[in-house]
């Protein structure tokens, strides 16, 4: 039986392998990154993981089909929340599953206004779907800044370990209005 094997030239190689020195190297200083640092981790990853041509998500298909089915029953928005809430997938950051979008970003490529975007993003967030929290920056005045992660129950990067199962268990139920 005939098997395909795909070139990985040195050069390809030896930039998956600067890319991941690269992201580790940055990622003992995520918690005090300002977030335009931080979206270059997850444009590593999504450099390195075009180069292999796939990313992978572990989902829940039941906790996705209960957020969907809850979007299309109960969303004032429709539309934009099902573009936000499928956009959400192509951002996770692999270590924490931050959603390493900025509003302003997330409204940028749905197509929506960005106060749109934070009602859509708070509608998820009333049930559980994402975790919402707020970053204090120094120098700035106000809450903080608003970080997004995807809640692990419904959909992680990590792997089946103690980690993955800590995060699951602290991580919120949905809370679908039936």
């Amino acid at each position: 039986m005939a098997r395909i094997v795909r070139l990985v030239t040195r050069p390809d190689k030896l930039r998956q392998n600067q890319a991941a020195e690269l992201r580790q190297a940055l990622l003992p200083f995520m918690a005090e990154m300002p977030e335009h640092v931080r979206a270059l981790i997850g444009h590593i990853d999504r450099q390195t993981a075009s180069r292999r041509r796939w990313t992978f998500v572990m989902l829940s298909p039941e906790q996705n089909d209960a957020v969907v089915n809850h979007i299309l029953d109960h969303s004032k928005r429709l539309r934009g929340s099902i573009r936000v809430w499928s956009l959400c997938f192509r951002h996770l950051c692999h270590d924490d599953g931050e959603i390493l979008l900025t509003r302003e970003q997330i409204a940028e490529k749905v197509g929506e206004p960005a106060p749109e975007v934070s009602r859509i993003m708070s509608e998820l967030e009333a049930f559980g779907a994402i975790i919402r929290r707020r970053e204090r920056i120094a120098g700035m005045k106000g809450p903080g800044a608003v970080r997004y992660f995807m809640n692990p129950n419904v959909a992680t990067h990590l792997p089946a370990t103690v980690e993955r199962d800590d995060a699951q268990a602290a991580a919120p139920q949905l809370r679908l209005v039936t």
